[in-house]
């Protein structure tokens, strides 16, 4: 006896062994057994998904000698002679090769004639979308009214080719994609019964490549089988035997990408060339990788909508949690965008290295605690480095200001301090004296919280500092941005604080807007000089590089 292949060996023969489409073969049951089935029914979906075998299962159910039944019995001459396709009342028709008018003209002639051994004629008609318009219109009359020994079944994958004419006279059940994990415990099991012996994460990896039809993956199972020389089958023998690739080289180059390794992603193209595997099809797998990170970032590891196994769960979760959604929407737009180039380059191994080198020019400063962290960090080297005021009672004036963009996604201030008369040197300094204690001057305080709030520091140092007639310390800031205000907001108190603390004095912090504009104060030369010498300052140029921004002179 020849061989037979596993999707014929192992097709469903009746509804409860469809795998994964519950939602139909539930609805059929309940219609047999109330005895409310259409006279048309019309079966859509996604290739490889039962549309046929569901359609056989009905016919069994509906002319089995013990019926209409739910639970065609596969016993009965009747059954036999469906499923070894020799039925005289159960005709099978392919859309495609039986499409024109004549042909549909003789079915509407032979449907008035009864059946010979069963109780109902029945039409499965596959691919039914592939039929003429003129021969949807000779079936027209007959499909809506047929004999009552008539039953129609459609099959087809493209239902909006479908006249709507055709379908409001049908039934409509749509079968979807089969879940990945439905379809690797579905080959484990074909697995146990043929006698081998097969990993877990082999099977997901041919669950994956089916795309959610149970028919692929019993072909590419069965291509594996065939060639295996032991019962017990390594996963390199997966890899090898289908020419897919393996699902860790997606994550490595995931890694890669958020590392900015280089060379590690052109080594691993390299590698992918030479194993003979299809460049097209890794870019197009990495394009998938990246959805599901995406998915798993937005919806969490269990989400149906990531459609991954078991064992790949966690790892997408640990490399999904270390990533910012905006640089994993990012990295797939730019992979998206891309794919065209990859799709037609007849240099493709030099497209993916391109466009894979080009994801690692993201900056990562678009994560706004990275700017702020590294905000911080240059605001405390750039106060160490200034030259010290002149007078240590003097206040400083605001910061030369600095707009930086970020990809565009951040927009960041660096700011250098310029010195300038807060509390002006002509009053009489045994007055200050006596107002503020020797060596606790508002210059000191500002030393102080520099070492813990470095940017507390570069902010209130742009600020005029005034005392009032109570002896109240205040502060006026000019235009704040929403960024600035929101720092200060969670630092007021600590502010106030400290300053109690220190200078033993209350401070106010005001914000002036431009309506209400600081009092202009007279500008010397010497300040211009140390403004000019701020503005050269090497790290304030080093700041121009790393955000590519500009210094705008207020």
């Amino acid at each position: 006896m020849s061989y037979q292949v596993l999707a014929l060996k192992y097709r469903p023969q009746t509804f409860d062994d469809v795998v994964g489409q519950d939602h139909v073969t539930t609805t059929l049951i309940n219609a047999i057994s109330s005895n409310r089935v259409a006279h048309a029914i019309l079966f859509t979906g996604p290739r490889g998904t039962g549309k046929t075998t569901i359609a056989r299962i009905l016919a069994k159910a509906m002319n089995c000698q013990n019926g209409p039944t739910p639970h065609p019995c596969n016993a009965c001459k009747i059954c036999k002679d469906i499923i070894d396709g020799h039925s005289t009342d159960v005709f099978e028709i392919d859309g495609a090769s039986n499409n024109s008018v004549d042909q549909i003209r003789d079915l509407r002639e032979n449907v008035t004639y009864m059946p010979s051994m069963a109780a109902y004629k029945i039409y499965i008609i596959d691919e039914v979308h592939m039929l003429s318009t003129a021969a949807f219109n000779a079936l027209l009359k007959t499909l809506e009214e047929p004999p009552e020994h008539v039953m129609f079944i459609f099959a087809t994958t493209e239902v909006h080719k479908i006249p709507v004419t055709i379908l409001s006279r049908c039934q409509r059940h749509d079968l979807g994609r089969i879940p990945l994990s439905l379809i690797s415990n579905h080959l484990q099991t074909l697995c146990h019964q043929e006698g081998f012996s097969v990993a877990a994460p082999s099977l997901d990896l041919v669950a994956q490549e089916a795309d959610g039809s149970i028919r692929d993956a019993l072909s590419l199972l069965d291509r594996v089988l065939s060639s295996a020389g032991t019962p017990e089958i390594e996963h390199q023998t997966f890899l090898d035997g289908l020419g897919i690739l393996d699902r860790q080289i997606l994550h490595d180059t995931a890694t890669a990408i958020f590392e900015h390794n280089g060379a590690r992603l052109i080594e691993m193209i390299e590698q992918i060339n030479n194993s003979g595997i299809d460049l097209k099809k890794y870019y197009a797998d990495l394009i998938v990788h990246f959805r599901n990170l995406n998915v798993v970032k937005i919806c969490g590891k269990d989400s149906p909508a990531a459609n991954i196994t078991d064992t790949e769960k966690e790892l997408f979760f640990q490399a999904a949690s270390l990533i910012s959604s905006d640089l994993l929407n990012t990295t797939l737009h730019i992979l998206l965008d891309e794919e065209s180039l990859i799709k037609y380059s007849s240099h493709t191994r030099t497209a993916i290295e391109m466009v894979l080198l080009k994801l690692l020019q993201i900056n990562p400063g678009a994560q706004i605690d990275h700017i702020i962290n590294r905000l911080d960090m240059l605001a405390k080297q750039l106060s160490s480095s200034l030259p010290s005021s002149r007078d240590p009672l003097e206040s400083v004036q605001p910061f030369a200001k600095t707009d930086v963009a970020v990809n565009s996604n951040a927009i960041a201030a660096v700011r250098e301090p310029v010195p300038a008369t807060g509390y002006h040197a002509g009053q009489n300094d045994s007055i200050k004296q006596k107002q503020i204690p020797e060596k606790k001057t508002w210059q000191d305080f500002l030393n102080k919280i520099q070492q813990t709030l470095p940017f507390m520091f570069a902010l209130l140092s742009k600020g005029i500092a005034k005392k009032n007639g109570s002896g109240e310390i205040i502060v006026e800031l000019k235009d704040c941005s929403s960024f600035d205000r929101k720092r200060l907001k969670t630092k007021h108190k600590d502010l106030q604080t400290m300053c109690k603390e220190f200078l033993g004095k209350q401070l106010t912090i005001n914000i002036i807007s431009e309506n209400n504009p600081l009092p202009q104060h007279h500008t010397t030369k010497n300040n211009i000089k140390d403004r000019q010498a701020a503005f050269n300052h090497p790290l304030v140029v080093e700041a121009q590089k790393i955000f590519d921004g500009e210094i705008i002179n207020p």
